[in-house]
């Protein structure tokens, strides 16, 4: 395949740990729904945190095996996203979803250091979308 501007080069093994990576999620948010829902109701929250999770987790793994540009991008907002929500849910849930927040931390990186992008502009991603879900974390909360 040649490499153009819009063309990211992805290695095969970060394109496995991507997929394998967003099924996990899904995985694990399946079982953690159904241990939760016995004890609590599921609708609103915790409901919206599980599919925001798995929703970003889904397409940022789909961007990214894709070479899609896009797909860098949202590797790093979708690392700040499960990050911040791995240590605001700590002490129930976020412990299981943080290997995943340090995955895809892990493809980004790589990503731009092979691919020579900006590293320094890629992680105010990780960080504005981290801040956001803290924002949204904190908003709901008061709801």
């Amino acid at each position: 395949m040649p490499v153009t501007k819009q063309t990211i080069i992805i290695s095969p093994w970060e394109r496995v740990l991507a997929i394998l990576t967003a099924v996990l999620c899904l995985t694990i948010t399946i079982l953690v729904w159904l241990s939760v829902s016995s004890y609590q109701a599921m609708w609103p929250l915790p409901a919206l945190y599980f599919i925001e999770i798995v929703t970003l987790s889904i397409l940022s793994a789909f961007t990214f095996v894709r070479g899609d540009p896009l797909g860098q991008f949202m590797t790093w907002g979708t690392a700040g996203v499960i990050g911040v929500f791995s240590i605001l849910a700590a002490f129930s849930v976020g412990l299981f979803y943080f290997p995943f927040a340090l995955i895809f931390a892990i493809l980004s990186i790589s990503s731009d250091v092979r691919n020579k992008k900006h590293i320094p502009a890629h992680l105010g991603t990780f960080f504005l979308a981290g801040i956001a879900q803290f924002a949204m974390i904190l908003m709901l909360a008061e709801i």
